[in-house]
């Protein structure tokens, strides 16, 4: 327990030191700053070490929790090791699903460590703030400007994110929450029956309910840090609040300073983690059961909170911003995703029997409620958590829809450890037969989902080739990080992956963070097809220079180019870079 919390609390310190001194500075990140903050996260680790007491019972380990660790361990080397790497000239990720989340990833790191002011503006949409929570990549971004490799960097914080997920996993809920977590799924997965093979895009691609770790937890960087931090929060409450008298310490211990930390900053990393956190600690406060000091220390710990919390979401947000702001997307849609599908068929085909064993457990724990205190424990729990997951059915925190898992998958982990103590696993409920037939039911679809995701049958998919991106990088090293590049607007396009900003990315990138971008790309494509009107779309847009390269030859083929006869900062095989302002000398190719 005290390896796993020293160090996620080194990666929350070493990216705060950075943060908040570049904003209140208005700088950009240095070596200076790097190792200054990578400093600071590991001496503030190594106190909590050395200055913390017992950090709760020790971790009973039998065969099922070394057989659910084991599939971790391989879902992790193979899916991580594997992350991001170089094949020939060609740079690939394994998952079909990190296609375009890599790249964007990748955009934000260099981006950030190429020295632009905080807080930064959007690389993927020049001029505006950025509204993302990039904790994650901001640690990466200290470790390139310290000197690592970032290819290297990346897959090393994977392989550390599935190592303290798997631990708080076993720490929340034991084995049922790690092959919760591992194999979530409703019935998609029993098509392998069908022909008895695995597919390399998994059976869980055509539902809506998909493979957590295949398509949220390789992709979603934020999480190799919200969900053990989540979970450790949550091992943490449930011990401090709500430990039966026969339980002589809790399974996880962690001071108040640090549960202060750690909730608090935890928008800066992800946001949606921080929403359900907040929604169960506002839940004790407002309904939490009287007669016990919970109400007092939940306030306690939210008013510690307040402060980082509200700076945090102010900048992931820009909620005291003038103009638009992530607050803009929450929007109502009742059904989630599920259109004109069914009821019944959607919700069993995406869920299986989870819903029936959800409502079983909520309906037992309303039974028990005036006469057991461990059912009325876990309604402080299940309840919230049920409601919570209703709500996102009907409320969306995000222009696409889907995007509302990040919410519900913590709904979901959230009932995991009483499904199976006060449900599965009772006395007589529902006996051992029922049991077995249950696990089955619940984690079958799942686990063919993951094993059918990192299969052999998977070669990678390219994302960039070296020989374009290593020029492009060499000719850009030297131009100032603040300058806004015109180029076509794609998830990959080497401007984006040298780490420099540029007017458009990736439309589904903008769609999916709220950002109304129809009208600019518009001007930007007026521009990059040499309107009459370019040089004054291009002061508009603030372009400073312009890339045309292969993508930009078949995007824009019918272009005049009258730029042509402009200064030349670089060129090669694989494309220009016109200067639109002020004439430099050119750099070598």
């Amino acid at each position: 327990m005290k390896t796993a919390t020293a160090l996620l609390l080194a990666v929350c310190l070493s990216t705060i030191c950075a943060t908040l001194p570049l904003c209140a500075m208005g700088a950009g990140l240095s070596p200076l700053v790097a190792w200054f903050a990578l400093a600071a996260g590991l001496a503030g680790a190594v106190f909590y070490w050395l200055k913390s007491g017992p950090v709760g019972s020790p971790l009973r380990m039998g065969w099922p929790e070394w057989l659910a660790t084991g599939l971790f361990a391989v879902f992790g080397v193979r899916a991580f090791c594997w992350l991001i790497y170089s094949n020939g000239d060609s740079i690939m990720v394994l998952s079909p699903n990190n296609l375009g989340d890599m790249p964007l990833h990748l955009a934000y790191i260099r981006y950030l460590a190429s020295g632009a002011r905080f807080w930064p503006q959007n690389p993927i949409y020049s001029g505006m703030p950025l509204h993302y929570p990039v904790g994650v990549d901001m640690f990466n971004a200290l470790l390139k400007v310290a000197g690592c490799d970032d290819f290297r960097a990346l897959i090393w914080v994977g392989l550390a994110g599935c190592a303290v997920t798997c631990y708080a996993l076993l720490r929340w809920g034991g084995w049922f929450a790690v092959l919760g977590f591992l194999c979530n799924g409703g019935l998609a997965g029993w098509k392998f029956f069908h022909h008895f093979k695995f597919q390399i895009q998994d059976y869980q691609e055509a539902v809506d309910w998909k493979s957590i770790p295949l398509s949220m937890f390789v992709t979603q960087r934020g999480l190799l840090y919200a969900i053990p931090v989540g979970l450790l929060l949550l091992a943490t409450w449930r011990g401090q609040w709500f430990r039966q008298p026969d339980e002589p310490e809790p399974s996880v211990r962690m001071p108040l300073w640090v549960q202060v930390i750690l909730y608090g900053t935890m928008p800066l990393f992800h946001l949606h983690t921080f929403i359900f956190l907040s929604a169960l600690l506002g839940w004790w406060v407002v309904l939490g059961r009287e007669g016990v000091r919970l109400r007092y220390e939940v306030i306690d710990l939210i008013l510690w909170a307040v402060l980082p919390g509200v700076i945090c979401v102010s900048l992931v947000t820009g909620l005291f911003q003038h103009g638009q702001n992530m607050a803009s997307v929450i929007h109502l849609k009742p059904g989630w995703m599920q259109e004109d599908t069914p009821v019944f068929s959607y919700w069993f085909t995406n869920f299986g029997i989870l819903p029936v064993l959800a409502l079983a457990l909520l309906t037992w724990t309303i039974i028990s409620y005036p006469t057991s205190s461990k059912a009325r424990d876990a309604f402080s729990f299940v309840f919230p958590c049920l409601s919570v997951f209703a709500v996102t059915c009907v409320v969306m925190f995000a222009p696409w829809e889907w995007d509302n898992m990040k919410i519900m998958i913590w709904a979901y982990l959230g009932i995991l450890p009483f499904l199976h103590e006060m449900l599965l696993e009772a006395p007589g409920l529902p006996g051992a037969c029922g049991r077995e037939l249950s696990y089955i039911l619940l984690f079958f679809s799942g686990f063919i989902s993951l094993i059918g995701g990192l299969d052999g049958n998977h070669k990678g998919l390219e994302i960039a080739k070296q020989s374009e991106l290593q020029p492009v990088s060499f000719a850009v090293r030297y131009l100032p990080p603040e300058s806004t590049f015109a180029g076509w607007p794609t998830y990959n396009h080497p401007l984006l992956l040298a780490g420099r900003k540029m007017v458009e990315g990736y439309a589904g990138h903008l769609f999916s963070q709220g950002i109304d971008y129809q009208a600019r790309d518009d001007k930007l494509k007026a521009m990059m097809m040499g309107s009459p009107q370019w040089k004054a779309i291009a002061n508009d847009l603030n372009v400073r220079y312009l890339y045309w390269g292969a993508m930009e030859e078949s995007g824009y083929p019918d272009s005049t180019q009258p730029w042509k006869d402009l200064p030349v900062v670089a060129a090669g095989s694989w494309g220009t870079i016109y200067d639109l302002g002020t004439t430099l000398p050119p750099i070598s190719k």
